[in-house]
């Protein structure tokens, strides 16, 4: 009798059921997710009854399904029955939340510039509500999405999408969306920081140097000198070489972006050396960087050309004397012009004149280019050695023998003829003879026969004696 209340109207007996409420349990559930297990609670059991006494049991459903969208859905409770209780439902609701992502990360890595398009700048992750949500993500354009043109996304990675310069630009910022598989989104805007790599140095290219020996000293013109692309930072060169035993000096100096480099050839030395100039910064070596570059260049130093110079003559030689110089060692020869020069001004065999001591200078240009002068002093005698004339007048305009020739007078124009005949009568006279007496007087042909003539040099310094025979048809 205790599921049962007694009351009396009238002095009528009454007995009533108890009152047993059926409350469908409130539940929760993410989007794109099953339905929870639906629950009730029971109150107004008695006599520790629980619902194993409902002689019908509580039907429980909702109208939600797996694919309902976000909202409240009602969870109904109905048809139960007892023999001892009088039953009322109340009903639940069905909350179907949105699941969306609460969070999106970068973890990111150290990125270095100047690395190929494709490098890893971090690992994206996100958290949701819902535990069982997963994600992509994209880059989208809005607010912070500046750089997203230079990134791409591949899975959780982010990537650069080209080569990034440190000193073109330091910071990037992009703009990221997580999307979990039910559409739900969150975007997060990044910044990714470029870490600075030291770049190679630089130094333009050196012209191969050739020169012919010499004990001077040489300077080679750097040019283009930098530490690359970091403008704070500072070089220093250095040179080196593959052939020491060529230079007496080797050294390099410079300031900002240009530099000499200066070197003296040894004593008599000459051959080929490779020249290495490098230029080193002062921004080292750390995540891959460098700061160190070379330049390499030959020097060849090639023989000058060893002359020598013969005379025929020997080198003292009476004054009206041809001499042929011969020059060796070389392979074209110039001489030094002097009008004492006969012939072969351009040639190795030089034809000379002297008609007082003369040194002789030629130029000797071997197969390299490379040139070298040698002397030779031809010393002139002022003896009248070569002072003789013809003995044989024919003066018929046939172009033999038709005038008095007086060998090399002409090196001794200080001096006076005169030609006597055989009565001492002066036929002739002439200051500076000049090899044109035709055997005539006052114009006039005379008489064969032979004449003598006087030579007086120098004022009586020196005289030559002599006769010609005029012969005539």
């Amino acid at each position: 009798m205790g599921n049962y209340s007694i009351s009396y109207v009238n002095n009528a007996l009454t007995v009533n059921r108890k009152a047993l409420t059926v409350i469908a349990d409130n539940k929760e559930k993410f989007v794109g997710t099953v339905n929870p297990a639906l629950t009730i609670t029971y109150n107004g059991f008695v006599n520790a009854e629980t619902s194993s006494v409902l002689t019908t049991p509580v039907s429980i459903s909702t109208t939600a399904v797996t694919t309902s969208p976000i909202g409240t859905y009602p969870i109904t409770v109905s048809g139960a029955a007892a023999a001892n209780y009088t039953i009322t439902y109340t009903n639940g609701v069905l909350t179907v939340k949105p699941g969306a992502p609460t969070s999106v990360s970068l973890a990111a890595v150290t990125l270095l510039e100047n690395r190929p398009a494709g490098t890893t700048a971090g690992t994206l992750s996100s958290t949701s509500d819902d535990p069982a949500a997963t994600f992509t993500y994209s880059l989208v354009a809005g607010t912070g999405d500046t750089d997203n043109a230079l990134f791409a996304v591949s899975g959780t990675s982010l990537n650069t999408a080209a080569i990034l310069d440190y000193e073109t630009k330091a910071t990037y910022s992009v703009r990221v969306r997580s999307t979990t598989q039910y559409g739900f989104s969150l975007d997060r805007v990044f910044t990714i920081n470029l870490t600075d790599v030291n770049e190679v140095p630089t130094l333009a290219a050196v012209a191969n140097q050739t020169i012919c020996y010499t004990r001077t000293s040489q300077n080679v013109a750097l040019t283009g000198i930098s530490a690359g692309p970091e403008t704070s930072q500072t070089t220093s060169l250095s040179v080196s070489s593959s052939n020491a035993g060529l230079f007496d000096a080797l050294t390099v100096s410079g300031s900002g972006a240009t530099g000499t480099l200066v070197y003296q050839v040894k004593t008599g030395v000459v051959g080929t050396a490779t020249v290495t100039v490098t230029v080193k910064d002062n921004g080292g070596i750390a995540n891959g960087g460098v700061d160190t570059y070379s330049r390499t260049f030959v020097i060849t130093v090639n023989a000058l050309p060893v002359l020598s110079i013969s005379s025929n003559k020997g080198v003292e030689v009476s004054k009206g004397e041809v001499v042929s110089l011969n020059a060796i060692g070389a392979v074209t020869y110039n001489w030094a012009a002097d009008n004492s020069i006969l012939s072969g001004a351009g040639t190795a065999t030089l034809q000379v004149r002297p008609k007082q001591t003369t040194t002789y200078t030629v130029t000797g240009t071997n197969a390299n280019g490379c040139s070298e002068t040698k002397s030779i002093t031809i010393t002139v005698l002022d003896d009248y050695a070569l002072i003789s004339g013809t003995n044989i007048l024919t003066p018929n305009g046939d172009g033999k023998n038709d005038y008095l020739i007086i060998r090399n007078i002409d090196v001794y124009p200080n001096h006076e003829i005169k030609i006597y005949d055989v009565a001492g009568r002066v036929v002739y006279s002439k200051k500076s003879y000049d090899n044109t007496w035709d055997g005539t007087y006052n114009g006039s042909p005379l008489a064969k026969g032979t004449y003598y003539y006087i030579i007086d040099f120098d004022g009586g310094k020196f005289k030559k004696k002599g006769f010609v025979s005029i012969v005539r048809d």
